[in-house]
């Protein structure tokens, strides 16, 4: 009987060895959410200070920052192309979501060894409108000026046009430079230059001056308090009139937030 009982035990252990219990069930794994931000050139130093930290908060979105002036990233925007864009303007009349997520400032930028530290507003306009043609009548060299400007569809020539020009127009014997990192490097290259930027860009590179516009600094705390004159914001634009919903939603929710807020900071002013 023993025998018996034996022979079943190992027939049973055998037979349940050849039906193995199935694997255990996971969870799905879901794709991360693509996201595609498109960021004016002149606000690009802010991708690196942004991207890191986010994705590691959030690993279930894809940030993929697109550069280019306003204009085409407007034109992508309502293509379908991108999910938002970060700008320095706002057409009149926008229908469009957005909502500001940092303060920036339109700067007026010169080679270092330009003696010139600071500019009245009413001498920027005459620099550009191509009234003073020489640094020696604003207290710099005898020397010409060799003035810079932005090609058309910038956003940043456009706060030009409305904050400084007014009804004046921009000199026709400015040089155009296409994009803002080609207005950096054109004045980091000549002593005689005078072009024009967005602080959070221009404060990144050691090869231009900043100037002070009527005594002011463009610093981080002169724009989130906007003490600076020609402070402007930084806009969050979206391709719907509704305001945005799911990863979008929440990566806007991140920049204004807090965390996103001291992240944003280390270069630009807060709105929050």
């Amino acid at each position: 009987m023993k025998r018996l009982l034996w022979l079943l035990a190992v027939g049973l252990a055998f037979g349940c060895a050849g039906q193995p219990a199935p694997p255990p069930t996971l969870p799905a794994t879901e794709a991360p959410v693509l996201l595609q931000i498109g960021v004016t050139s002149s606000a690009s130093p802010l991708i690196p200070l942004i991207e890191a930290v986010y994705a590691q908060r959030n690993p279930q979105a894809e940030l993929l920052f697109v550069t280019a002036n306003s204009d085409t990233l407007a034109n992508d925007l309502a293509n379908g192309q991108l999910d938002a864009i970060l700008v320095h303007h706002i057409v009149e009349g926008e229908t469009r979501y957005f909502n500001p997520v940092a303060l920036d400032g339109l700067v007026f930028i010169t080679h270092p060894d330009n003696p010139v530290q600071t500019l009245t507003n009413a001498e920027v306009q005459a620099i550009f409108n191509g009234r003073i043609t020489n640094w020696q009548s604003v207290g710099g060299a005898d020397e010409a000026i060799v003035l810079l400007s932005r090609e058309q569809g910038s956003g940043l020539r456009t706060i030009l046009r409305q904050q400084i020009m007014a009804e004046q127009r921009i000199s026709p014997n400015a040089l155009l430079e296409s994009g803002n990192e080609a207005m950096l490097t054109a004045v980091a290259k000549n002593p005689a230059a005078i072009g024009y930027s967005s602080m959070g860009s221009a404060s990144q590179l050691a090869g231009v001056k900043i100037l002070q516009i009527d005594g002011r600094s463009a610093t981080p705390a002169t724009t989130t308090d906007q003490t600076y004159p020609l402070t402007t914001p930084l806009y969050f634009l979206t391709a719907s009139e509704a305001e945005p919903t799911g990863e979008l939603r929440a990566f806007l929710a991140w920049l204004q937030s807090d965390e996103g807020q001291a992240v944003i900071e280390g270069i630009y002013g807060r709105v929050r």
